[in-house]
């Protein structure tokens, strides 16, 4: 695959692996999880999201509009629309915005080069994320090879939830894998994220068999995912994989304004965990013999 659609790509990144990385973010994304901070993630296509409190009511994007899709600047026909982006090119004060572009293997590659340096000094790299990199495979791999062809550490952040022989294909050229481990109960996992943990867990099995680098990652959603079981349980699926390290991460809300943006509710009924039991989450888990670290 020649192009992959973008989100984002984030220089000078210091919490998805180690040393100072550049993440490449691809859009596409199987679960719906309440607390998602990227919601421009979720879908594969492209979007256009409007900010109310920047526009001027001039209406150039409406003019600019060639099939007639653009009615006002807050109301657009999605059927009609060709997300040719003239209206976003209209608009003087970007109220309008483009979320997501499509980008060749070569341009990816031009953007990450440009921290070699920063990678070579601190020990960093290249990382891989979403949205969920397993649904475009095939130009994540394509990626990956190339960035491990000019000798640069590679990551990937994976939910782990797609057929497994995808999931080897991914992983057997990245160095690092950086594992959610979202909810261990299936139910539960299903209620907030929309998909159950069964293959994830499988998945994560799998990985360990094959020797694979990975830290599992967990994000702490209070009320959802902070109570004692499910953190123990954790920490227990860590010592029977043989998985040493365990990276928790506290929720925040910082993606909420997103939402806003595309027209979705913000739903999610999480909220902050305070350091307390953050510390007291981190000693339990410490106490199975893992390291363990808040934050990436």
């Amino acid at each position: 695959m020649e192009q992959g659609t973008i989100f984002n790509i984030q220089r000078y990144s210091l919490h998805d692996g180690p040393g100072i990385r550049t993440v490449v973010f691809l859009k596409g994304c199987p679960l719906r999880c309440e607390w998602c901070s990227n919601p421009e993630s979720m879908d594969l296509k492209l979007h256009l999201a409007f900010t109310p409190d920047k526009c001027l009511g001039d209406r150039r994007c409406v003019a600019a509009c060639p099939t007639g899709a653009r009615k006002s600047p807050d109301n657009c026909d999605i059927s009609v629309c060709e997300l040719c982006g003239r209206c976003v090119e209209a608009c003087p004060s970007e109220a309008l915005e483009m979320l997501g572009k499509m980008m060749s293997i070569s341009e990816v590659l031009e953007e990450v080069e440009k921290d070699r340096k920063f990678y070579e000094s601190s020990g960093g790299g290249v990382t891989i994320s979403g949205g969920e990199a397993l649904v475009q495979w095939e130009f994540a791999v394509a990626v990956m090879k190339e960035c491990r062809k000019k000798y640069l550490h590679v990551a990937l952040e994976t939910t782990g939830f797609a057929p497994w022989e995808r999931v080897e294909k991914v992983t057997d050229e990245c160095d690092l894998v950086l594992y959610d481990l979202k909810h261990m109960d299936s139910e539960a996992h299903e209620k907030y994220t929309g998909v159950p943990n069964e293959i994830i867990l499988q998945n994560a099995l799998n990985l360990v068999e094959k020797k694979t680098d990975m830290i599992f990652r967990v994000p702490l959603l209070g009320g959802i995912n902070t109570d004692k079981n499910n953190l123990e349980a954790v920490a227990r699926f860590a010592v029977k994989a043989g998985v040493r390290e365990v990276h928790l991460l506290p929720y925040h809300r910082f993606g909420e304004s997103k939402y806003a943006k595309l027209n979705r509710d913000y739903t999610c009924k999480a909220y902050t965990p305070d350091d307390d039991l953050v510390e007291e989450l981190k000693g339990l888990i410490g106490s199975y013999g893992l390291e363990v670290k808040i934050g990436g």
